[in-house]
């Protein structure tokens, strides 16, 4: 994580900073700062929330440092570059009033100069009264990244040694080192009355008895209300409920301090569980989900951070959008019933690994992360017949052109029965496969991105291999069970006069596919629905179905058929690869089939499934896809050569 002190620090900073650190609360955190300071108070609670991270935290200062910027600085191990200047001075305030609240505001200065001191002293190893000196007037002590060092607040300077000139300096007003202690800030509270204090706690009744004991203001009371709703979210992800965590809500302890709580309780009761009772599916997860729709809710917070959208997503998405890989691999520890507490992201995912269901839910991500970028990219299926197969045997499609046609039966005669084995046409399904692997690295560093590579480039390989069947179909042009080709004279669906893609080889090919007949001399009655061409015809086509209007006469108005409006053009580079001047038109599959994709049991998608090497400490996952793709009949297409 990395975190720039690059402008003013204000309450807004301080703010933000505490939510990256709790968001991510074991990630390592690199400080850059560049900053003329701000605020004191808010440099003090940006310290305090560095140090009590549970990453470890470096520091580098890459240009200027000053005021209460040198606050922060003070947190681990801090580098600087050769030509960074840094700058310490007393804090400030600017105060109006009576001479009560005079005297009130240089006792809070006091206070303020003597906690930054403390922080100095802890960084350097200096006597407190060293560091007493350099916050002293306004003007203070400026100091070179060399002088820095030698004085103890620089463990490093980045670069030769710098030979800088460091005289005063005034530093802008909002970047002094202030105490926020104005007219405004110093005047008397408004105090909330027991009405309104309840009023405000109706959601969180917890706090009430304590906050009616002394007066309190409404952002006080925001502030507990704040922190109520916070330990309880941890409550619900550490799954503990019950008077114990009401006790914390009602004594109004930190969250900080109600999360080492927490944990204490999680590894007390892991201790006392008996190996019999370990399971999964029955605790309540995040969200106050558990089981399957912890499973879902996961799967579908996954699946959004990869870049997929969710149709209908589980009601806790919102809860799990910020856990990293190895945090989803500690919830599902912890709903599993084994503790987490103390253990390093290394550990956690190698007893997610096969002590949980944490396998299943990078399956169950991968695999709707998949379908879902899969179904974005099959746009050539408006083409196609599907059907669903149960083996992989042979089986057979009736090709349209040998339907029986419908025979008068006389009265008293008998029906006469046809046979459809005759225009069958054969197909058969086939597998194809992948594998990947992700590594246990990635999975430790918390690399999202690799996992949705696998997805990525999976969902990408499946549509490219459907479209290579589909249109390999069209440009292989096949014998048909008759042993003639799927477009030939024969089965007068070929144009052989170099039509263009315009009006008069739109007309000829609608023609042809007009007057199909099947094997009994009755007409089929379709129409072109597609126009199928090379990219490099897609323009022309394109223009052509966007331009087609008739008149029937000259007092009508313009006019397009319903036929025409209809028209969709779809391209493909594998046409072009075979020819860039053959294009096809082909009719609704619904009415005459050219093409039939084929899968087994009705999976319309890869399917991913995940294994774990123990002694490569790898995830392996396998991309398994069950399809083809057939010619099943003639009357319905229409090659124009």
């Amino acid at each position: 994580m990395e975190l720039l002190i690059y402008d003013e620090i204000n309450p807004p900073l301080a703010e933000t900073t505490a939510k990256q650190l709790r968001a991510k609360p074991r990630d390592p955190v690199e400080v850059r700062i560049n900053s003329y300071g701000g605020s004191a108070t808010d440099a003090v609670a940006i310290y305090n929330a560095l140090q009590s991270h549970g990453g470890k935290v470096t520091v580098t200062v890459e240009g200027m440092c000053y005021s209460a910027a040198t606050v922060i600085a003070c947190v681990g191990r801090c580098a600087a570059y050769e030509s960074a200047v840094f700058g310490f001075h007393a804090p400030w305030s600017e105060v109006a009033g009576p001479a009560s609240e005079l005297r009130d505001a240089a006792q809070s200065l006091d206070k303020v100069s003597e906690s930054i001191a403390r922080i100095y002293a802890a960084k350097t190893g200096k006597p407190i009264e060293d560091m007493r000196q350099l916050l002293t007037g306004r003007i203070g002590t400026w100091l070179t990244a060399v002088e820095a060092r030698d004085a103890g607040f620089v463990n490093e300077v980045i670069g030769k040694t710098a030979k800088l000139c460091t005289g005063n300096i005034v530093l802008p007003a909002r970047f002094r080192m202030s105490v926020e202690n104005t007219p405004q800030a110093t005047a008397k509270p408004v105090m909330l009355s027991p009405d309104a204090i309840v009023t405000m706690c109706a959601q969180e009744p917890g706090v009430v008895a304590s906050l009616l004991a002394k007066p309190h203001t409404e952002a006080q009371v925001q502030a507990r209300l704040a922190d109520a709703k916070e330990i309880r979210a941890m409550a619900r992800l550490s799954h503990q409920s019950g008077p114990a965590v009401d006790a914390m809500v009602a004594a109004g302890v930190s969250p900080d301090t109600a999360g080492q709580q927490l944990l204490r309780m999680v590894a007390e009761q892991d201790a006392a569980l008996p190996v019999s009772n370990i399971h999964t599916g029955n605790v309540v997860g995040f969200g106050g989900y558990g089981g399957d729709h912890f499973m879902k809710a996961a799967t579908d917070a996954l699946v959004v951070r990869m870049g997929g959208k969710v149709k209908d997503p589980h009601p806790a998405v919102r809860d799990f959008q910020d856990a990293s890989l190895s945090g989803m691999a500690a919830l599902c520890l912890n709903a599993s019933g084994h503790s987490t507490f103390g253990r390093s992201r290394a550990q956690i995912i190698k007893m997610a690994m096969t002590t949980s269901d944490f396998p299943d839910l990078l399956a169950n991500t991968a695999n709707k992360s998949l379908t879902t970028r899969f179904e974005a990219m099959t746009e050539h299926r408006q083409l196609c017949e599907t059907a669903t197969l149960v083996d992989f045997k042979t089986a057979s499609a009736v090709n349209l052109s040998f339907m029986p046609g419908l025979q008068e039966k006389k009265e008293g005669g008998e029906i006469k029965y046809g046979s459809l084995s005759d225009g069958a046409e054969s197909y058969k399904l086939a597998t194809y496969a992948r594998g990947l692997v992700l590594t246990r690295e990635a999975l430790i560093n918390d690399d999202l991105n690799a996992f949705a590579a696998i997805t990525a480039n999976a969902a990408n390989s499946a549509a490219r291999l459907e479209r290579d069947l589909v249109f390999g179909v069209l440009t292989a042009n096949s014998a048909m069970s008759d042993s003639v080709a799927l477009f030939h004279a024969n089965h007068s669906n070929l144009d052989s006069n170099a039509h263009g893609v315009d009006i008069a080889g739109l007309n000829a090919g609608r023609v042809l596919m007009r007057k199909q007949q099947d094997s009994n001399g009755g007409y089929v009655l379709t129409d072109p629905r597609f126009i199928v061409c090379p990219v490099a015809l897609e323009a022309d086509a394109e223009a052509l179905t966007a331009s087609l209007t008739y008149r029937p006469s000259s007092n009508a108005e313009l006019q397009t058929p319903a036929w025409v409006k209809a028209l969709a053009v779809v391209s493909d580079p594998r046409l072009d690869a075979a020819s860039a001047s053959i294009w096809y038109l082909l009719s609704n599959p619904l009415v005459a089939p050219v093409i039939r994709l084929g899968y087994l049991n009705g999976v319309t998608a890869p399917v991913v499934e995940q294994e774990g090497d123990f002694d490569t400490d790898v995830m392996k996952f396998k991309i398994r896809f069950d399809v083809c793709a057939a010619a099943v009949g003639w009357a319905g297409g229409v090659k124009m050569a």
